[in-house]
């Protein structure tokens, strides 16, 4: 075999091996796009509906241990009201699961104060129990708050907390965070999540508003 025909036959395999490789790039980008990458899209998808679904769901938890914030409180509240959503909530009182609304009994009710004077809150708090499917659920009505960022609405065993040390030295349990700061809201309670008597709302001695990071009770309402 000539030199000129060796080099013709090395050339030939060179650009086969090289069509090779680039099949195979092809084929494994093409894996990517249509087998990997749907996989993470699900996975997204699936962790986007579970925190939503944490999000809506009251279920009894710790207290939030409290950070050190690089910022002062009244600059969280700045910085947040820059951008915060004004829109009242308007939820009203109405059938659930085919119970009508007088058939609902109210068990608790109280009104919602500022810790400090003066009294820059209003509202009323109202628990109530729906016969037949066996929910409770709060009922913040007509309510009026300073506008802040990361409000916690929580149950208490004190009467009336003032701070944030009243809130963390007694039993606790998250109901729902809070981004609208006026009109009406109804809070429904997981039977699912009352597995202890203790659980029971009616257990609990009052209605708290606060931030947890920042120590701060912003309203609380006495359940009587």
């Amino acid at each position: 075999m000539d030199a000129k025909t060796q080099n013709r036959q090395v050339r030939r395999t060179y650009i086969s091996l090289s069509v090779a490789a680039c099949m195979a790039l092809i084929a494994a980008v093409l894996g990517f796009v249509f087998a990997v990458q749907p996989v993470w899209s699900t996975s997204a998808q699936m962790q986007a509906e579970r925190d939503v679904t944490e999000t809506r769901s009251p279920v009894a938890a710790d207290v939030q241990s409290q950070s050190l914030a690089s910022i002062t409180w009244e600059e969280a509240v700045a910085g947040y009201m820059a951008s915060y959503d004004d829109e009242p909530i308007l939820q009203k009182l109405s059938v659930f699961e085919g119970i009508e609304p007088s058939a609902f009994f109210k068990l608790r009710q109280g009104d919602l104060v500022a810790p400090t004077i003066p009294n820059d809150v209003t509202g009323t708090v109202k628990l109530y129990f729906i016969p037949g499917p066996g929910y409770y659920f709060f009922r913040l009505e007509n309510f009026d708050i300073p506008v802040g960022p990361g409000y916690q609405i929580g149950l208490s065993s004190a009467p009336a907390p003032r701070e944030g040390v009243d809130i963390r030295s007694a039993n606790y349990r998250f109901l729902a965070p809070l981004t609208r700061f006026q009109g009406s809201r109804n809070i429904i309670i997981n039977p699912e999540t009352i597995v202890q008597p203790d659980d029971k709302p009616t257990r609990f001695k009052s209605l708290v508003i606060w931030n947890a990071e920042f120590d701060v009770v912003i309203a609380t309402a006495t359940l009587n």
